[in-house]
């Protein structure tokens, strides 16, 4: 692009001639008098005005213009050069003549032509020529572009400049840096003045000649998109008069309507897109450097109008990689490259408050957790350190690692996948040491519970080591984030494991420890009573909430060192105010120091002990509300920020009343099991039925043990009486003499309480009493039921004697006649005589009766019955064939009672005979059918089908009973219907063989036609 290259150019000579009283006109030009018109009209417009005389110092003559002329077909620039001469008109004036030339500017663009080249090209060219027609201009690029001699001239007269760089060594180089620099600033602001739409004008190059003055407008010019000079006017000077013609030239401060600015010095740039430009061009030049931004700028080529703010700064944002890198984030383009160039792009917090650097900020942490971005760690790195915008890449890191918790939740990500992007990113966060800012931002400031539980499962997924891990920063970050850290405690209370683990590095026991973390110390070190008891004592809540992870847990071991430890707070819950029933409504000293009855639910004995709520609902009784579920025992499916892969309960962060504890004493009771007397103690002080010990001595011993302790505080003295009645509902309950049971009630009747002592010595007596009575009452129902089963045995034997008795006598009389032939018994009306035997009477007993009758034995003269005989067979072990035989009529007529029956027959045949038999009955049914019943192949197959379709669908057993079994009978039809199916195919062979004549020694078709053969 840099070769030199030839143009065609139109031109026109203005002037007059020698002597002329005329006025200026073009008089010779490109196609003659036809275009004179024309080219008049360009060079008025393009003239700068009166020039001084030929003796003046300064603004000297030639006067050089260039204007790009859009039409809408193409773009066109002309350039007029005014100079001297030694005519003179007809008033013996100086003419003034002016050259002018007009060209296609589409190859000035495609070449990148500045005005000082186009003015070396245009320089020699001498008009008129001999000729009317176009001549071709000779365009050879200099060594040394327009801009760069445009900011010498300009370094030069730059305040405080001497003219030339002084100095040698590192002292030259920066002399040079800042003259550039200098230059560089005056240039930019120039090019921003030239958005305000007014005329600009240049003072104090008067000494300058026409080269360097339009070296001074390539500096300025250079500075905007390339496509400005399409449109763009400027001049080498002007006379000063009112509305120049030019929108950038050299002139006096005088020149009315413009905006007048002296060379060397940076002039004031108005507020708006002006100062937007300037900044931006600034920046983008500081951070990019000057060569890449001027070379950025020339690529720029598209015709735009200085007026234009839009294109103009959507064109610094296409070379701005930071402008690049938020269009492309906002369009969805973005790359890893892009981003980081983006971000380094940025200096001292520059545009940390906009929204695009929040956005690449975003990007860059989710391209840091991928492989191929550890290129932006660097950029992250350089901006979280910064001071301005350290805090807003703490925030939105926090934010990231919430999203990625609550992306794994919403796309049911395993956890393994979360803890690995989780992993990468607190990577970055420990190589910028901002794991205490991160902390402190992972809640958030308002009570947010969602955003609360994907911090507490963010930490959770680190782990300790990696969140506290022997960093005492953030040990104290910590604590100071009691919500956050509840909730984490409260998650990994889940696993005995993870929570000491926890708990280790955060040291519940230390002396600067909160009081609310102190409480957790009973569940990691040994002193857990001296840390839970030290000044200042955890508070009621604190204490609930480690119950909570104790009990969600199910570590029984834990429970009983919470409840040991944290035993006065958990009494102040139990015994203060609360919302249900309990001692906080009325179990406290009245004024007459009376003690009141707690208002326990209603209740019903069992023989555990056990007292079980009434139901809802009841007349004089209030509603028993429904107990909710503990949590941490499971996770709630519901929760999308909860994997499934851990139990996380949730800590109750409100304050703490009966109905919490209530809930924790109903959850679980083997959780309690080691601590069960305190655990009854705390039931009644909040309105729930006490369970008891386990009925064993060595239980109950530990029990009674605990108890009688607990008992003897002081702060109990007035719930004694009803503590006392409601401990021993278990032990009084049936039944009566469990093993260790003195045990525990000689540590209730021990209490320092004389009336509970005593009305439980009562209460003792009388369920003595009651027990002999009960043992009394029992005796004599024995006795009456021994008499009554005597007497019901008695009166058994005496009927079966009489029964045998009756039987003998008329044994007797049915012998008679055999014993007497021919002579006649008693007939029924008590006569007798001979004659013909006669048949015995209706009311006489029969000789087989309570016999049973055997079947298939015909009477006498009568045939047997097929059904009996059936069923007699069936009793026998006969064969299948035989079988098959009998029941052969029957299978005719399935739907009629005796098929059914039949049916019924065959099948407990089927349930008693061998595998043989049975995979040869169907098949002798088969035959029978055929053979003896000369019955149809179809007929038969249908048959054969409903008997199985009926075992199968299991109705074949009827009422009765059968002994039929679907399974083998399936299998049977199965293997039924595969040996068919091969028969076929083989037929199907055969005949292909009889219709193709098969060469000697083909083999079969291997595959589907053999497969199921009953060959193999």
């Amino acid at each position: 692009m840099n070769d030199a290259f030839t143009v065609e150019a139109l031109w026109a000579w203005y002037g007059k001639e020698a002597g002329s009283l005329a006025e200026y006109d073009v008089l010779h030009c490109t196609g003659g008098a036809p275009r004179r018109a024309m080219f008049s009209k360009y060079i008025i417009t393009a003239s700068l005005g009166n020039p001084p005389s030929a003796a003046a110092a300064q603004d000297r003559l030639p006067w050089i213009s260039v204007v790009g002329l859009p039409f809408t077909d193409q773009l066109w620039t002309g350039i007029s050069v005014m100079e001297t001469s030694t005519l003179r008109d007809g008033a013996n004036r100086a003419v003034v003549p002016t050259r002018y030339l007009l060209m296609d500017s589409a190859e000035l663009v495609r070449r990148r032509v500045e005005y000082t080249t186009l003015w070396d090209a245009v320089a020699p060219v001498r008009l008129p020529p001999e000729h009317d027609e176009s001549i071709l201009l000779e365009v050879s690029p200099p060594a040394v572009g327009g801009l760069t001699e445009g900011l010498e001239t300009i370094a030069d007269h730059a305040p405080g400049s001497t003219g030339a760089a002084g100095g040698t060594g590192a002292a030259g180089a920066a002399g040079t840096g800042e003259r550039r620099a200098a230059a560089v600033e005056w240039a930019v602001s120039v090019a921003a003045l030239l958005l305000c739409g007014s005329p600009v004008v240049i003072t104090g190059g008067g000494a300058l000649g026409a080269r360097a003055r339009l070296a001074v407008l390539d500096a300025v010019v250079g500075l905007l998109p390339y496509g400005v000079r399409s449109g763009l006017r400027v001049g080498s000077c002007i006379d000063g008069g009112d509305r120049p013609p030019t929108q950038l030239a050299f002139g006096p401060r005088h020149t009315p309507s413009a905006r007048c600015v002296r060379l060397g010095t940076p002039p004031q740039v108005p507020a708006g897109p002006p100062e937007d430009y300037r900044r931006r061009l600034s920046r983008l030049i500081e951070v990019v450097g000057f060569d890449a931004v001027t070379a950025g700028l020339r690529e720029l080529d598209a015709p735009v109008a200085p007026a234009d703010h839009g294109p103009l700064l959507d064109a610094l944002g296409r070379l701005d990689p930071f402008r690049a890198a938020v269009n492309a984030v906002e369009a969805g383009q973005q790359s890893v490259q892009l981003v980081a160039e983006g971000l380094n792009s940025l200096t001292d917090g520059e545009d940390t408050e906009s929204d695009g650097f929040l956005r690449l900020v975003e990007c860059g942490i989710a391209y840091a957790v991928d492989p191929g971005g550890r290129e932006l760690h660097e950029a992250l790195r350089r901006h979280w350190t910064h001071e301005r915008s350290g805090p807003r890449v703490s925030a939105l890191m926090a934010e990231a690692l919430l999203n990625v918790v609550l992306s794994g939740a919403e796309h049911a990500m395993d956890s393994t996948s979360c803890r690995t992007r989780l992993d990468a990113l607190w990577r970055l966060v420990e190589q910028c040491r901002k794991e205490v800012e991160v902390l402190r931002l992972l809640p958030g400031r308002t009570a947010d519970g969602r955003r609360l539980r994907y911090a507490a499962e963010c930490l959770c997924l680190l782990g300790p080591d990696r969140v506290a891990g022997g960093r005492a920063d953030a040990v104290h970050a910590l604590r100071d984030s009691r919500r956050l850290t509840l909730e984490v405690l409260a998650r990994e209370s889940a696993d005995p494991v993870r929570l000491v683990a926890w708990l280790t590095p955060l040291a519940p026991a230390a002396p600067e420890a909160p009081a609310w973390l102190r409480a957790w110390a009973v569940l990691s070190v040994r002193e857990a009573r001296r840390a839970s008891q030290a000044e200042p004592r955890p508070t009621a809540e604190d204490a609930v909430h480690v119950l909570t992870a104790t009990v969600g847990a199910g570590q029984p071991d834990w429970t009983a060192e919470a409840v040991r430890g944290l035993w006065p707070q958990l009494y102040t819950v139990a015994t203060g105010p609360g919302d249900g029933p309990g001692p906080g409504d009325g179990g406290r000293p009245g004024e007459d120091g009376a003690t009141a009855r707690f208002p326990l639910l209603p209740r019903t004995r069992s023989r555990g002990g056990t007292r079980k709520p009434s139901p809802a609902g009841t007349p004089g009784t209030p509603d028993v509300p429904e107990i909710p579920e503990i949590p941490g025992r499971s996770p709630a499916p519901s929760d999308p920020a909860v994997p499934a892969d851990r139990a996380a309960p949730a800590a109750p962060f409100g304050p703490p009343d009966a109905r919490t504890l209530r809930t924790l004493l109903t959850a679980d009771p083997d959780v309690w099991q080691h601590c069960r007397a305190a655990a009854d103690v705390l039931s009644c002080l909040v309105g729930v039925p006490p369970v008891g010990p386990p009925w064993r001595e060595a239980a109950c011993l530990a029990y009674a043990r605990s108890l009688h302790q607990i008992l003897q505080d002081g702060n109990l003295a007035p719930f004694l009486g009803l503590l006392v009645g409601e401990l021993a509902g278990p032990v009084l309950a049936e039944p009566w003499g469990k093993e260790g049971e003195p045990v525990v009630l000689t540590a209730l009747l021990r209490v320092p309480h004389q009336e509970a002592a005593a009305d439980l010595s009562r209460r003792l007596a009388a369920r003595d009493e009651e027990r002999r009575r009960r043992q009394a009452a029992r005796e004599r129902e024995r006795a009456v039921q021994a008499q009554r089963l005597s007497e019901r045995e008695a009166a058994h034997t005496a009927h079966l004697r009489a029964t045998r008795r009756a039987q003998e006598n008329q044994a007797v009389r049915q012998a008679a006649p055999e014993r007497h032939g021919g002579t006649g018994l008693p007939t029924a009306t008590g006569t007798a005589g001979p004659g013909p035997r006669s048949a015995p009477t209706a009311t006489g007993p029969r000789a087989d009766h309570g016999r049973t009758p055997v079947v298939g034995a015909a009477r006498p003269g009568e045939e047997p019955d097929p059904l009996e005989r059936l069923e007699h067979a069936a009793r026998l072990p006969c064969s299948s064939r035989d079988l098959a035989a009998m029941w052969a009529p029957f299978t005719l007529d399935l739907e009629s009672a005796a098929g059914r029956q039949a049916l019924v027959v065959a099948g407990r045949w089927w349930e008693k005979a061998q595998d043989g038999e049975r995979a040869a009955l169907f098949g002798h049914l088969q035959r029978a059918l055929l053979a003896e019943r000369q019955c149809s192949v179809d007929v038969t197959a249908d048959i054969l089908h409903e008997i199985r379709r009926l075992i199968v669908a299991g109705r074949a057993s009827g009422h009765s009973g059968g002994g039929w079994q679907a399974g083998p009978v399936l299998r049977e039809a199965k293997r039924e219907l595969r040996a068919r199916r091969a028969r076929v195919r083989e037929l199907r062979w055969i005949r292909l063989r009889a219709h193709v004549n098969l060469a000697p020694g083909t083999p079969r078709k291997p595959g589907k036609w053999n497969r199921g053969s009953t060959d193999r």
